[in-house]
């Protein structure tokens, strides 16, 4: 989510009308948006932004949202404009207003904030048009966190729904857009990136974790999906991030990207344009 602080600006949205940005006035961001927020040439142009990133709030996320969110065959509008004057213009305004505070309930009011204001941009359920199995699966496993999502076996799933594995995982992938064990090894590979650069626990202990017996096939499947080893990812987020104790210290805006519930840091970041334009790119 992104609003200017300061200055005025317009977006400039590929195919699409451009919009003028007065101090207050902002940007959804969703997905894939690709466009131009420029100041104007009346003076520089100030924006206050966070971002959220979805792999980091799989125990929040339900199964339906995620799916919603990143992998609907119809997405909802990758940018949306809200003006100053709207409640959700002056919620964030309010928020702005505390950037020194990097506490939880600035953190989660960030969240709730984010949460309020892509909720109509989703799209509703559809109809199963009476597959009492397919409405079954999607109540199971669509209001299950991906969290839990990742600790129940194939086969525990399936016999909850009174059928057999292969039928379970055809329904789920037609109704959720990707083969189950992807998806679970997806979200095991998240969640161990996270430990690996957030804890201190031992690689071994992190495959574990993470679902992995031996520890050579959690090294591959990482590195398959993430192009680093276990350790190798290790090291880059520690020389990134070499005390603990910088997150106790004021705004480092060139060094931190703004990452809500993933990495600790200011929540928002100013960014100041003179008179170029920022290409926005989610």
């Amino acid at each position: 989510m992104v609003r200017v602080a300061e200055g005025t600006g317009y977006w400039l949205p590929h195919q699409a009308a451009h919009r003028q940005l007065n101090v207050g006035d902002g940007l959804i961001v969703v997905r894939n948006a690709d466009g131009l927020v420029r100041a104007s040439g009346l003076g520089p142009l100030k924006l206050q932004f966070f971002t959220v990133q979805l792999q980091y709030l799989n125990g929040l996320l339900t199964v339906a949202e995620w799916q919603q969110l990143e992998i609907a065959p119809h997405p909802p509008a990758p940018v949306s404009v809200f003006a100053a004057t709207e409640p959700l213009g002056q919620k964030f305004m309010r928020l702005a207003d505390q950037t020194h505070s990097n506490r939880l309930p600035m953190r989660c009011a960030l969240l709730q904030l984010w949460a309020s204001a892509i909720a109509g941009l989703l799209p509703s359920p559809s109809s199963s048009g009476g597959h009492k199995l397919r409405d079954h699966i999607r109540k199971l496993i669509g209001q299950m966190t991906e969290a839990e999502l990742a600790e129940h076996s194939l086969t525990e799933l399936a016999r909850q729904l009174h059928c057999s594995e292969r039928h379970f995982s055809r329904l789920f992938r037609e109704e959720f857009g990707v083969p189950f064990h992807a998806r679970q090894i997806e979200l095991r590979l998240q969640r161990a990136r996270q430990l690996l650069a957030d804890s201190g626990a031992e690689i071994t202990d992190v495959a574990s974790i993470s679902g992995y017996r031996h520890l050579g096939l959690f090294n591959a499947m990482f590195k398959k999906r993430f192009g680093l080893t276990p350790a190798e990812w290790r090291r880059q987020c520690l020389r990134k991030n070499p005390s603990p104790s910088r997150e106790n210290h004021g705004p480092h805006l060139a060094e931190r990207a703004a990452t809500l519930l993933a990495i600790p840091g200011p929540f928002f970041i100013s960014l100041v344009c003179a008179h170029p334009a920022v290409h926005l790119i989610a």
